[in-house]
């Protein structure tokens, strides 16, 4: 197996802002894995300092390791789970770039035996594609009104807000978008205590059904009285990165994962924690790292299906309404209503194939 890789710039069409970070490029990292036979995967990262503690630069140092410590021996998926197992602590310090190199891997093996991700993955492949939920970010009123018009004219009615912290302009975004449907909350551990929380939700006017990250990662007593104190479903993003952190919640429909390949460190983790956190009863949404490509929203796809009755949300696949370029010659998008448009993919393996940029810079 030889692996390639490179960091690219992919520059947005808008800058997209909340309380974490604001950003008008994604620097991601892309990996191209191809064997003997001449078989290409293709795999991708988005190392996000503020998500996992990783930066673009760190994450192309770990695969510079992986390969010369030998990742590139592994040829088939026993030996990749056995070598994910052996070296759970540098994946865990390091996951998007493991995810990126396990996605490239994960792609050649099921072209080999030339079937799809999902039936590779023993992951059911029935049913329509997943629907995209509309995400709006913190930035100015005119963006927000723009943004709500495109998507209701797309008949997008499941939403997600960035909170901003300004309460009376939270309210008044949270109260449009619950005209046309569902409305849930995404804090970004903007608030500091359960209390504080609380009395900021309280004055969003009881729009939204469900928050997203309200206080710090992983305190979980404070996440349990935000739920409490405002009956909001709560939603685990940077709370739940591994297995340990969803032992550490009640089980019950209260708390939702949002689950992200990169930030878990793969498919393989990701759809280990989609599997726990449905037998804990908790509904899932397959999230995205702001500025992921098509590579990535492939894998959530993947994600997207072994959730199946317990997904209540899809946040991937903007591809190009949100990137200048993407990294494969087809662009997974949505169309009307946010169905995923499928058509164009593959039967092989992520159904993808990089650009010519891609493939000249990727050493």
């Amino acid at each position: 197996m030889r692996l390639r890789f490179a960091s690219f710039p992919f520059p947005f069409r808008t800058r997209f802002e909340h309380a974490a970070a604001a950003r008008a490029i994604a620097e991601n990292v892309i990996v191209i894995a191809e064997d003997d036979a001449g078989h290409v995967g293709l795999g991708e990262g988005c190392p996000r300092e503020y998500v996992t503690g990783e930066t673009q630069q760190s994450a192309l140092g770990a695969l510079a390791r992986w390969q010369a410590t030998g990742i590139e021996a592994l040829d088939n998926f026993a030996g990749l789970e056995t070598w994910a197992a052996e070296h759970a602590a540098e994946v865990d310090a390091n996951p998007s770039a493991f995810a990126s190199v396990e996605l490239a891997l994960l792609d050649v093996f099921a072209r080999r035996e030339q079937v799809s991700l999902e039936r590779f993955l023993g992951v059911d492949e029935a049913g329509d594609p997943p629907r995209v939920t509309a995400v709006y970010g913190a930035g100015s009123t005119p963006k927000f009104c723009w943004q709500a018009v495109r998507f209701n004219l797309y008949g997008m009615r499941d939403a997600k807000l960035k909170v901003s912290g300004d309460a009376a302009r939270d309210r008044a975004r949270a109260r449009v978008l619950a005209r046309f449907g569902r409305v849930r909350l995404d804090a970004n551990n903007l608030w500091q205590s359960a209390a504080e929380a609380s009395d900021a939700l309280a004055q969003l006017g009881g729009e939204a059904w469900a928050v997203e990250e309200p206080l710090v990662a992983r305190d979980f007593s404070g996440l349990a009285a935000v739920g409490a104190g405002t009956e909001l479903a709560i939603v685990l993003d940077e709370s739940a990165t591994r297995l340990a952190d969803l032992a550490r919640v009640e089980a019950g429909p209260q708390y939702i994962l949002n689950a992200r390949v990169s930030k878990h460190g793969g498919l393989l983790r990701t759809l280990a924690m989609i599997r726990a956190a449905r037998a804990r009863g908790f509904g899932v949404i397959v999230g995205a790292q702001v500025g992921e490509t098509s590579i990535l929203a492939r894998a959530a796809l993947v994600a997207a299906r072994a959730a199946g009755s317990a997904l209540v949300g899809f946040e991937a696949a903007y591809g190009l309404r949100l990137l200048e370029r993407d990294a494969t010659t087809v662009s997974l998008g949505f169309g009307f209503g946010g169905r995923v448009k499928t058509a164009a993919i593959g039967l092989f393996g992520s159904g993808l194939a990089p650009t010519d940029e891609v493939r000249r810079d990727c050493r």
